[in-house]
């Protein structure tokens, strides 16, 4: 049984009543935090922890509304199955507003009841459930017998690395549970359950310091949705009851992350509140464009290469169970990288020919039907084929997408980075040109053009080991690639018997556009006609 009215004052009033006849013991610690705060029954903390903001009671507990969240309560009995060996296993109890679930069942059960500060879209308590989060709660166990509730106290009472004052202690059993209640509950995004994880795990490192807890080399990290034992009811002890004191007040965003480091604080998490009229005078700009002007909002092109590197990625990591997935992310891709409808069609289909071929139960082929709802993304070309995570786009596919190694710069903060060691490593500029090349480099055909300029009668040979370009490189571009604008110097060509002929540059544009003619016959039939040009220079 349970003690919704219960607290510490009125058991210290009625002593003789609450342990001379019933029994009931304080929980370890009580005396100690009793002169720090104030203390409160099971119904004053649930009250004050969830006010009104959990979902209307429901007749069928099974039935759910979406947009409306519960909180989720345990009652946990422990038994043994058929080796012997204890198990246990857990009753779920879907609490409403104004907790009439919960009350009844701290009134009432005999067992081990246990409940999370957390709301629950849904009747599950996965953590992908988890909607808002009432209270950080951090566990504490094994507190040192001498001078451990003191250094606890002193934690957020000094005024170096001072850490946030509970607004709750509850007692439990031999261990504390301290509350960091907020002043509005804080919408689990995944984000932010990650932020908040790592926060919850930095109060546990400090909290269970050796000055604190016994256990200092044995932390315990637990989950953001941790349930924790309810305030009114017993452990293992059935003459042990939890009780809460109220210590500090709530918590605010802004006022949790002054007591953070940069790394730790929470950004802006909260949905904004302003009215359109005072959106207007803040963001005028915002407001021309997407309220006066209904424009949606800006989203943007990507390099086609990485519309095209996916199909590569697919090729070699697209599995059955994910298939679809991978080419509807292919056109999330045409739309990003703005690439043309009968080539995104073509990729498809072509894509779907080697998807078919991963089959292997006959009754999971991949269908037109799968090419036509793929392609549908690329018709509608919405916002969600803009804004799709890397990390949601690796878990839909199965497709291992690592991140940017920058360090976790930001791409602007990294090409700042390593403009500054270019510009250390070239201060003259040398490492580009007007092109964005090494100076001097250019193309193959234009060093070639440009060495051929300079020495009018030289040999590949001799341009091989002035310009060190490949002698490959240099036959293909010796004579049939140059440019109709660049023939502005006569050229100079060796006939078989050594005799050498000036050729003009019409003559050369001439060779130039002679396809089906091999260039030295048709240069050979040119200087047949003109032994009087003769260069015996």
């Amino acid at each position: 049984m349970g003690y919704l009215n219960l607290h510490y004052d009125e058991y210290q009033a009625n002593i003789d009543y609450w342990k001379g006849e019933l029994g009931l013991k304080l929980p370890k610690w009580a005396d100690e935090i009793a002169p720090y705060g104030e203390s409160v029954s099971a119904v004053d903390f649930y009250d004050d922890l969830f006010g009104d903001d959990l979902e209307e009671h429901l007749d069928d507990p099974h039935e759910y509304q979406k947009g409306e969240y519960a909180a989720i309560a345990l009652e946990i009995e422990y038994k043994k199955d058929e080796s012997g060996k204890p198990v246990s296993v857990a009753k779920r109890h879907t609490v409403t507003r104004g907790q009439p679930e919960l009350y009844d069942l701290i009134e009432h059960s005999d067992k081990f009841c246990a409940m999370a500060p957390v709301s629950y879209a849904g009747r599950t308590r996965h953590n992908k459930n988890a909607r808002f989060l009432y209270a950080l709660c951090v566990e504490i166990d094994n507190i040192q017998e001498k001078g451990g509730i003191r250094e606890l106290v002193y934690s957020w009472e000094r005024t170096n690395s001072r850490l946030p004052k509970p607004t709750y202690i509850v007692c439990s059993g031999t261990g504390l549970h301290l509350y960091l209640v907020f002043e509005r509950p804080i919408p689990l995004f995944k984000n932010i359950f990650e932020q908040l994880s790592k926060i919850k795990n930095y109060l546990v490192q400090w909290w269970w310091w050796k000055p604190i807890s016994a256990s200092y080399n044995k932390i315990q990290y637990e989950s953001l949705c941790q349930p924790f034992r309810c305030v009114g009811t017993h452990g293992k002890d059935p003459h042990k009851i939890a009780m809460a004191f109220k210590t500090g007040e709530k918590w605010s965003i802004e006022k949790l992350n002054s007591l953070l480091s940069d790394e730790l604080k929470l950004g802006i998490i909260y949905k904004s509140k302003l009215t359109k009229a005072q959106a207007k005078e803040l963001y005028p700009d915002w407001y021309k464009r997407r309220i006066e002007n209904g424009q949606p909002r800006k989203v943007f092109t990507r390099y086609a290469g990485i519309y095209h590197n996916w199909k590569k990625k697919m090729y070699k990591g697209a599995a059955v169970g994910a298939r679809y997935n991978c080419l509807e992310n292919l056109c999330s891709l045409a739309v990003q990288c703005q690439i043309p409808p009968e080539i995104v069609e073509r990729d498809c289909r072509e894509m779907a020919k080697y998807l078919e071929t991963l089959t292997v139960d006959e009754t999971n082929h991949f269908t037109e039907y799968d090419i036509l709802c793929a392609l549908s993304t690329y018709d509608k070309g919405g916002e969600g084929a803009y804004r799709r995570k890397r990390e949601y786009v690796a878990k839909r596919t199965g497709i291992e997408l690592p991140e940017n190694k920058r360090n976790h710069r930001s791409q602007i903060a990294h090409m700042k980075r390593i403009s500054v060691l270019r510009d250390t490593d070239y201060p003259d500029g040398s490492w580009r040109n007007l092109r964005g090349r090494p100076v001097g480099s250019g193309t193959a055909q234009e060093r070639v053009l440009e060495w051929r300029k300079a020495n009018p009668n030289g040999t590949k040979a001799e341009c091989n080991r002035d310009t060190k370009i490949d002698p490959k490189t240099i036959r293909k571009w010796w004579d049939t690639t140059m440019k109709k604008d660049t023939y502005d110097f006569d050229f100079v060509y060796t006939t078989d018997d050594g005799r050498q002929i000036v050729i003009a540059p019409s003559d050369m544009e001439a060779a130039r556009k002679r396809h089906n003619v091999r260039m030295k016959e048709y240069l050979d039939s040119l200087t047949s006609d003109k032994s009087g040009t003769e260069d015996n220079a």
